[in-house]
């Protein structure tokens, strides 16, 4: 192990230790469960370490970490709310099937590369800049295939309406 890997390894043991039970509890109270807010808390040291900010005093670091560990937390709440809303959408759908062919149901028939950027960036909330990150791809081609993925998804969602 080279010295600043250790160094990491010490800062996340005082990380933890001054402020683990802040951050679990600041989790806690915003996911409601004991999981998520502990993988909220792993998640915050995670971008701690791939940031390795530098801060002037341990106030500042505090500061930083608090709110991490809340933007992680709060972003989790937004996500379980979207999957939820298209679920109930998607059963709502699935009721009247022979009435009405769910969108999402012509989600799931567009190629991957499309249907990828498409969840990503409408049921995940990611940006176009996360959603090129993840997949390893130039934000250009990330918005192209947005692009091109809604065209296909329009024109095949208008198909299945004349159809039924």
């Amino acid at each position: 192990m080279n010295p600043s890997r250790l160094q990491q390894e010490d800062n996340v043991r005082r990380i933890l230790q001054q402020y683990g039970d802040l951050l679990y509890r600041m989790s806690l109270s915003i996911v409601g469960n004991s999981a998520d807010a502990e993988d909220m808390v792993q998640d915050t040291l995670v971008t701690w370490l791939s940031e390795t900010p530098d801060f002037p005093d341990e106030a500042h670091e505090k500061q930083w970490l608090v709110k991490v560990v809340r933007n992680n937390s709060l972003m989790l709440i937004r996500k379980r709310e979207n999957r939820d809303r298209i679920l109930s959408e998607q059963a709502k759908v699935s009721v009247g099937r022979d009435a009405d062919y769910g969108i999402l149901d012509v989600l799931y028939t567009l190629p991957d590369k499309y249907k990828a950027v498409l969840l990503l960036f409408y049921v995940e909330e990611y940006s176009v800049e996360e959603i090129a990150t993840v997949l390893k791809k130039s934000v250009s081609a990330v918005k192209m295939r947005l692009k091109r993925g809604r065209e296909m998804l329009s024109e095949r969602y208008r198909e299945k309406e004349h159809e039924g």
